[in-house]
């Protein structure tokens, strides 16, 4: 990770929360940031905050289900190649699995899984090119059950293992594969997940996370040269009590 600056990021969902903490974490080092996501105004307000601070970013909006559209941004990047690909798009929300549509199961699982594939497929180029890092982020359903969330747990137990898979399939070329599994973060989505408040009591730290410690630890694996195909968890102790 050490280079001659400017280093050159992509950080996918970088619209809003943990995408836009590593977004300003990255330009404030003096990286030159492309923030990815589907909301227009999301991305030009994480370019401004950005700015504003003094740094670099610039927006490309996309759906990371949408194939053609990201090799578009592949093609963007490719010529200086690419440091770091921050995939922090996601999305869900709560069904029992009884009455989980097909289109809801395709929705979370496309956005999640497919989605994590296609912005590593489309960019291992760019990374390639300068024995760059991905760092996936994993919300913290894979390691167990999560009743009401089928699909997105099963599509971050797929990403999880995708993760290792390309770990393995990249280090030839020198790219390094891992992922971080946040717990409890406050951000948008905290205010929509059902009985916040209960799980949050349950983390033996007694807080959920802010959207700037778990970007410090994504950063952080993207910054460990000997590491690859591991998957952090920063969730304040809850699986070790749940």
């Amino acid at each position: 990770m050490e280079r001659s600056s400017p280093q050159r990021a992509v950080v996918a969902g970088g619209g809003s929360g943990i995408g836009r903490a590593c977004a300003v974490q990255l330009a404030a080092a003096g990286w030159r940031v492309i923030v990815v996501g589907r909301n227009a105004d999301k991305l030009a307000a994480t370019v401004a905050q950005v700015t504003d601070a003094g740094g670099r970013a610039e927006a490309f909006q996309a759906d990371v289900r949408d194939f053609d559209r990201l090799a578009e941004l592949a093609a963007r990047v490719e010529a200086e190649g690419l440091d770091l690909l921050i995939n922090s798009a996601g999305g869900q929300f709560a069904a029992p699995a009884a009455e989980l549509s097909p289109n809801g199961w395709r929705a979370v699982v496309d956005t999640n899984l497919t989605g994590a594939f296609y912005l590593s497929r489309q960019l291992f180029p760019a990374l390639r090119k300068r024995q760059g890092a991905l760092v996936h982020v994993v919300a913290n359903l894979w390691q167990r059950g999560g009743a009401g969330y089928a699909h997105s747990a099963a599509a971050r137990a797929g990403v999880v293992n995708l993760t290792k898979t390309l770990a393995v399939e990249w280090a030839p070329y020198g790219v390094r594969v891992n992922a971080v599994s946040p717990g409890m973060t406050d951000t948008e989505g905290l205010q929509r997940y059902p009985n916040r408040e209960e799980t949050i009591a349950r983390v033996p730290l007694g807080r959920a996370a802010s959207a700037d410690e778990v970007a410090e630890a994504i950063l952080f694996m993207a910054r460990a040269g000997y590491v690859t195909g591991e998957v952090l968890t920063i969730d304040g102790g809850l699986q070790l009590v749940s």
